[in-house]
């Protein structure tokens, strides 16, 4: 992406009961975009977005879906 556009990543997950989504970047939950208020997430449509995109927003974002059942990791990575 160009600094300054919108990050768009989706993950999705179906199961009983329903799993939880939680998103990582660099395998930690304190990063710039979530600080800054720059992500956005919406639950009904398994997005994240991250507004305003810069330079220290680079990485590997993963989302972890998990239930009672177990759990599932998928990694996506941003460039800038």
């Amino acid at each position: 992406r160009r600094t300054g556009t919108t990050a768009r990543l989706e993950c999705a997950a179906e199961g009983h009961p329903t799993p939880q989504i939680a998103w990582q970047k660099d395998g930690g939950t304190d990063f710039p975009a979530a600080r800054e208020r720059r992500m956005h997430v919406i639950p009904d449509d398994d997005v994240f977005f991250i507004t305003d995109v810069k330079i220290e927003d680079m990485g590997v974002y993963s989302c972890t879906a998990q239930n009672s059942a177990g759990s599932v990791l998928a990694n996506a990575t941003l460039t800038v």
